[in-house]
């Protein structure tokens, strides 16, 4: 029965390409295509149009209303068309002619806002706290301290900030000596100090937690304090013990041992070293605590540490909590506010319940590190709905849940009949469900975007839901917009195999329909950023005159354009470094903030192999990952990040300029040379 309901309307979609074009005269600069007007004529539950850079997602859209008014009838009253910001919902405004400018053409938030206004007959008020960051994180700050002040809840956040701040890894877990050490260098080792003491920083996790431990109780430390024999000679330097208690005259070594004494099998020597500082401080009868690996891997560190040191008559006290602040905030501000931030607006978005959370907690690859962090994200997050409901606001994420429920619960009254998405790639679970709520016996889903640019899961977005759209939406039929209008073979080619590499992608063919002159893509190995950048818009300014010889007058050099595209807001840096007489009118964007954007010529910052790289090897906290949106199938490596890649190798309708460190290029380059 479905093969035949296929066939027919397969049959009916071939016969409508005329009136499509038709309907969409004076609406579009150009004819549509063959595939653009198939997918405008299909008429399922849902249909999907997976759209690749440069295809027309734009004018499939407006050709779309065009159709459904002037064709089929439909009052443009009954059309909804919703985006995901405001310039793309003006965009799509601006091009519709008056007879169809009936359609209401908004952005989720604001469509939201307009439910729940009509359906309480209040319009809600949003929040400042949803549209400046700074701000909230200022509230979060005040939030935290007002938790440290608490005796019960502090408690929680104390054992946060000295336990549980990084995502423990023993030395055992790794397969050399440089693996742990590159782990560490992406950890936040900077320990708690007491009152009027400068900020240490400690060289691993394990002493990390003994140093919290010792200024949460108020014992003084110094670290790495030279020991008062001279012990050095040909074979060892002068020893410097982890922590001696000045108070008490007491050393403190953590060794990497387990219970059997053992040493990690990478750590060379590490016995012998051991050896060495036991001796030292038998031999002038220096006092020596020690602290190990094992303890800290069954979860009994600072209770063994307690009892040993209180058996040694150290007196444990505790630090005044406003004073012990000073020495949190940089953490807090540094780390802990801005992990709140993000968590609460993905659990929002996500419309995850507190049971999802502790359960994925419990599932999680570090249990005790992930329900510490939610016993504190629990008290925050109450605190801060407390706040929005004094001032009678709600954030963003409010106004999509808030306006889902409404309509679910049939409190506002669905008018749409055709329900349109721009940039289907960046929807959420939040989103989702607020369409789905939509969903009447009539309603037909419209939906066009780009599985390939899906680059905003860190804002809560989930490709996987484009796949899946037909689970909370109804029967799909997918389209594929293969023919971008941007740029040439050249570019087009190197770019759709790179992002399809990964398979859980969706695998299409993408060719051109652009007449413009395509230099393809060219890396630039230089020494700076900024050298690289000379010597690209040289190259520019030397080809876009010589090889454009017989074209038109519109490729002269006076206007051609050029947008630097940095993976990091700092990249401008190499920009402002390069000369302003050898810019040529260089225009600069953050990969992320250049989707829709194009310009004859790009270059792409960054291309390092470092964590500051491109693709970014900045690992995100393992507690996000209780909230992230999943990854589907087998993850790829770097998969969001490969997208992102392709949205920066297709801005240009010309050429690509891929500036690359000369010694260590980014993975990503060396792959595209291949």
């Amino acid at each position: 029965m479905e093969t035949v309901r296929e066939r027919g309307n397969s049959k009916f979609v071939m016969g409508q390409a005329g009136a499509v074009r038709t309907a969409a005269s004076g609406v579009l600069d150009h004819t549509l295509t063959d595939e653009q007007a198939d997918a405008i004529a299909t008429d399922e539950d849902v249909t999907l149009v997976l759209a690749g850079a440069g295809t027309g997602k734009t004018a499939t859209i407006t050709g779309k209303i065009a159709y459904l008014v002037r064709h089929q009838q439909i009052d443009p009253n009954e059309i909804l068309v919703l985006a995901f910001n405001r310039k793309a919902a003006a965009e799509i405004r601006d091009r519709l002619p008056g007879d169809l400018r009936g359609a209401r053409v908004t952005t989720f938030h604001a469509f939201g806002m307009r439910v729940v206004g009509e359906a309480t007959g209040t319009k809600p008020s949003v929040s400042r706290l949803a549209e400046d960051g700074v701000l909230l994180s200022q509230v979060i700050d005040e939030i935290l301290l007002d938790i440290l002040r608490s005796s019960k809840k502090g408690e929680s956040l104390r054992k946060l900030l000295a336990l549980y701040r990084n995502h423990y890894r023993s030395p055992f877990e790794f397969r050399s000596k440089g693996e742990y050490i590159g782990y560490l260098r992406g950890c936040e080792l900077r320990a708690l100090t007491l009152p009027g003491k400068k900020p240490v920083r400690v060289k691993s996790f394990e002493e990390l937690q003994v140093a919290n431990f010792l200024s949460l109780n108020g014992i003084d430390f110094e670290y790495e304090k030279p020991y008062p024999v001279n012990t050095a000679n040909t074979r060892h330097r002068q020893y410097r013990p982890d922590f001696y208690l000045p108070d008490y005259d007491i050393y403190i070594e953590h060794f990497a041992l387990d219970k059997d004494g053992n040493a990690p099998p990478h750590f060379q020597n590490y016995a012998e070293g051991v050896d060495w500082k036991r001796r030292i401080h038998k031999s002038y009868g220096t006092t020596l605590i020690e602290t190990y690996t094992w303890q800290c891997r069954r979860g009994v560190l600072t209770e063994k540490l307690e009892k040993t040191l209180v058996d040694h008559g150290v007196v444990l006290g505790s630090v005044s909590i406003d004073l012990l602040f000073d020495g949190l905030r940089r953490v807090l501000e540094s780390w802990l506010s801005r992990l709140l931030r993000t968590f609460l607006k993905h659990v929002k978005t996500s419309i995850l319940t507190e049971d999802d959370l502790v359960r994925r907690a419990m599932d999680g690859i570090d249990k005790s590190r992930n329900l510490a962090f939610l016993r504190v994200f629990r008290n925050v997050r109450s605190a801060y709905e407390k706040i929005l409901n004094e001032r009678g606001a709600v954030d963003f994420e409010d106004l999509i849940n808030d306006a889902a429920e409404h309509i679910r619960n049939h409190l506002w009254e669905v008018p749409y009949r055709y329900v349109l998405v721009d940039e289907f790639q960046d929807i959420s679970a939040g989103r989702m469900a607020m369409l789905a709520a939509l969903k009447r016996p009539q309603t037909a889903y419209f939906l066009v975007g780009d599985d390939w640019q899906s680059i905003y899961r860190f804002a809560g977005s989930d490709v996987g839901l484009v796949r899946g759209c037909g689970e909370y939406l109804g029967h799909v039929r997918e389209h594929f917009l293969s023919r971008t209008f941007r740029y040439g073979n050249r570019i087009a080619g190197p770019t759709s195999g790179f992002v399809q590499q990964n398979p859980e992608q969706t695998q299409r063919s993408l060719c051109t329909n652009s007449d413009e002159f395509d230099l393809g893509i060219t890396v630039v190995a230089a020494s700076r950023p900024s050298q690289g950048i000379e010597i690209a818009l040289a190259d520019i300014l030397e080809h876009r005159g010589t090889r454009d010889q017989g074209r038109s007058p519109r490729h002269g050099k006076k206007n051609s354009s050029v947008l630097a595209l940095g993976r990091y807001k700092s990249s401008v840096n190499a920009v402002n470094e390069v000369p302003k007489s050898r810019r040529i009118g260089v225009d600069f964007s953050t990969v992320h903030s250049a989707k829709g954007r194009e310009a004859d010529f790009s270059l792409v910052l960054d291309l390092k192999d470092d964590k500051m790289g491109f693709p970014s090897q900045v690992e995100d906290d393992p507690f996000l990952d209780l909230v992230l949106p999943p990854t589907h199938g087998r993850p790829y490596p770097h998969a969001e990040e490969r997208r992102l890649f392709y949205v920066a190798t297709t801005r240009a309708k010309r050429g690509v300029y891929l500036i690359a460190d000369q010694i260590h290029s980014s993975s990503f380059v060396r792959e595209l040379v291949r």
